[in-house]
C-alpha cells in the first residue's frame, strides 16, 4: 500500500487505529457532522454528544473501510441514525412522563398513601411467606392484632417461644428491607 496517497493514508490510519490519523479525522469531520446533526436535533449540546459518541463507537468498533467515501457514508449515516434514535427515545420518555404527570395529578394524597401502603404490604407479605411455618404464623397473628399471650395460647406454645419467633422474624424482615424497615414496622404497631 502506497502511503503517499492522502486518502489511502487516512483510511490506513483509521483502520489501524492510529491516534494521530484519528485526530486528523476528528478535526476534518467534527464540525460538518455537528452541522448535519444540528439540522436534525436543533440542540447544540445533544448534537456534540451524538457526534462524539459516533467517533467513540467507531474507535471501539471493528469497522474497516476500503476508501474515504465508505468512511464518510458511515459517519454521516451513524450521526443521522443516532440523532433520530435520540429524538424517538426522547419523545417516548416525554410521553411517559406526561402520562405519569396526569396520573399523579389525578391521584389524591389519600390514594397515593393507599398505593404506598399496598406496596409495602405486598413486599411484607412476600417476606413473611419466606419465613418458616411457626414463625410465619406468629407474625401473621401479631399483624392481626393478637397479643403474645393470645398467640401462645392459640398455638399451644410458651410466651417465650412467641417472643423468640417474633424476634427472629423481625430480624429477617429488617435485614431484607434495609432502610425501609421503619415503614414496615407501622404494620406491627
Amino acid at each position: 500500500m502506497e502511503l503517499g496517497d492522502e486518502y489511502t493514508r487516512l483510511i490506513y490510519g483509521v483502520n489501524r487505529k492510529d491516534e494521530k490519523v484519528w485526530q486528523e479525522l476528528f478535526d476534518s469531520y467534527y464540525e460538518s457532522l455537528c452541522n448535519h446533526a444540528a439540522r436534525i436535533l436543533l440542540d447544540d449540546q445533544v448534537t456534540e454528544d451524538i457526534v462524539q459518541e459516533v467517533f467513540v463507537n467507531l474507535w471501539n468498533g471493528t469497522a474497516v473501510f476500503e476508501n474515504e467515501k465508505a468512511l464518510t457514508v458511515y459517519l454521516y449515516r451513524s450521526v443521522t441514525n443516532n440523532a433520530l434514535k435520540y429524538l424517538r427515545d426522547r419523545n417516548t420518555e416525554e410521553a411517559r412522563l406526561r402520562l405519569w404527570s396526569e396520573v399523579e395529578q389525578e391521584m389524591s394524597e389519600e390514594n397515593f398513601s393507599s398505593v404506598v401502603r399496598e406496596e409495602v404490604l405486598r413486599k411484607l407479605r412476600e417476606l413473611i411467606d419466606l419465613l418458616p411455618g411457626e414463625r410465619r404464623k406468629v407474625i401473621l397473628m401479631s399483624m392481626d392484632g393478637m397479643s403474645g399471650e393470645e398467640i401462645a395460647a392459640k398455638l399451644g406454645v410458651t410466651i417465650h417461644t412467641v417472643k423468640q419467633q417474633k424476634y427472629l422474624a423481625y430480624k429477617f424482615i429488617k435485614q431484607e428491607l434495609g432502610k425501609y424497615w421503619i415503614v414496615a414496622m407501622l404494620f406491627f404497631l
